[in-house]
């Protein structure tokens, strides 16, 4: 029987140790964003060998389980266990976010036990580093005139690495453009703002023993916009948030540039996650030209009732 349980802080070096040297792209490959985003998605992890097998519930409080992650499995195995552990529950397995390549284990190892749909608000933008550090060729020729646009109007401003001595301060600020979000927002639109910045606060209080990254942006030495992330692996970096005030034109176009260029200039890609179904954040990451558009798919376990 698995072992499900809440992710806490001292399970970070064994989910640290099973993605080491993974190839993932996926936004969900990091402990942090298991931690930061638990109580959001009610996630249990559990270990099974050198497997990392995580659970969660949606919007409509049905269990989901993210496909088996880690150097090491075996499928069947994995995906057996999880069955036995929706079936305790009296539920069929559901699997969320599978990239392609998991679709095609799945099929191979189970054929026509699945059914797959797109999951096309969990898609991934990634971009390829130089790109959003150099912003080159025509296809970015608006976003070069922003960042010349913030220069010109704002002469002043400076970049900072975020850190243990402005910390307080990055959450203050995150804080204030909470309150500014939510004055025309009510309901579930003001519930996922107030989540995220829960969120935000655990980033920032726990920014070392998390290995965060993040950047800021100041003018006439106040924040104007910040952003934070984590290392996915060697390859990949993932950029959890962003947050900026509006009133200075231009300053999301800066802060994105600026951290690219300060601090991810190691990496190949950055990953800026997924878009949620919400149509303005899908054109504001599709203006970016993404490198790869890493699609996401249900699958839903069919199985009840097919002779063997």
């Amino acid at each position: 029987m698995l072992n499900f349980h809440e992710p806490r802080l001292d399970d970070k070096p064994w989910i640290d140790e099973i993605f080491e040297g993974t190839e993932y792209f996926g936004c969900f490959c990091t402990f942090a964003t298991l931690w930061l985003w638990k109580e959001r998605y009610f996630t249990e992890v559990a270990r099974m060998g050198d497997c990392l097998l995580i659970r969660g519930k949606d919007d409509n409080d049905h269990t989901y389980f993210m496909y088996p992650m880690g150097k090491k499995y075996e499928i069947n195995t994995a995906i057996s266990a999880l069955r036995e552990d929706a079936a305790s529950r009296g539920e069929r397995l559901l699997i969320y976010c599978a990239e392609k390549w998991q679709c095609d284990e799945l099929r191979t190892a189970f054929p026509g036990e699945f059914a797959f749909e797109e999951q096309r608000s969990e898609f991934d933008y990634i971009y390829k580093s130089e790109n959003l550090m150099h912003l080159s060729g025509k296809r970015f020729h608006a976003k070069r005139n922003h960042i010349s646009r913030f220069m010109r109007s704002y002469p002043d401003w400076a970049y900072e690495d975020i850190g243990a001595s402005n910390s307080r301060e990055c959450m203050e600020f995150a804080s204030s453009v909470l309150e500014k979000a939510i004055v025309d927002q009510e309901g579930e639109e003001t519930v996922e703002l107030c989540l995220e910045n829960t969120a935000i606060a655990k980033a920032l209080g726990n920014f070392e023993r998390l290995g965060m990254v993040g950047g800021l942006l100041r003018v006439g030495g106040r924040i104007v916009a910040m952003t934070i992330g984590e290392p996915l692996n060697r390859r990949v970096f993932v950029t959890h948030f962003e947050k900026a005030d509006t009133e200075y034109d231009g300053v999301y176009t800066m802060i994105n540039h600026q951290f690219a260029v300060n601090r991810l200039s190691d990496y190949e890609y950055i990953n800026r996650e997924e878009d949620l179904g919400k149509e303005g954040l899908r054109k504001a990451k599709l203006s970016y030209c993404p490198d790869i558009l890493l699609d996401k798919y249900s699958a839903e376990d069919i199985s009840a009732g097919k002779t063997k």
